[in-house]
């Protein structure tokens, strides 16, 4: 069963749909895990991400509106997600969104460069946002 639950500012009931955000979560596959978030403009309001493979993986962000080819553009942002068997990872909630434009994208591959496409293995990263 998934619950996918909106988060709003103002409080119970007092935010208005304008002021919420729409969460997004994945589990990554044994691929570079090419997904389009939302196609057309959008700010992403915070990550989570958690790494149990004893090796980084890395998070790119694309400012796109199509499905991201892992290896073929250049990241728009680019975020290391620690290494360790047991899991070590970030959280980031900027105090002010960061902005896409044509669309909010990403993959997540094994190797740092614009151009890598490492396939990361099943279950390697847990990945939450919240974009608006």
């Amino acid at each position: 069963m998934t619950i996918r639950v909106k988060m709003c500012a103002g409080g119970e009931g007092g935010g208005v749909e304008s002021d919420c955000t729409t969460p997004f979560s994945l589990i990554a596959a044994a691929t570079t895990n090419p997904t389009l978030v939302k196609k057309g403009p959008g700010k992403l309001v915070s990550i989570i991400a958690v790494n149990v493979n004893a090796a980084v993986r890395y998070l790119k962000f694309y400012d796109i509106g199509v499905v991201p080819i892992a290896g073929s553009a250049i990241p728009a942002r680019r975020y290391a997600i620690p290494a360790s068997a047991t899991g070590l990872g970030f959280v980031l909630a900027p105090t002010v969104p960061m902005g896409f434009q044509a669309g909010l994208a990403f993959t997540i591959t094994g190797g740092v460069a614009d151009n890598d496409a490492t396939v990361i293995a099943a279950n390697d990263v847990i990945l939450t946002l919240e974009y608006i």
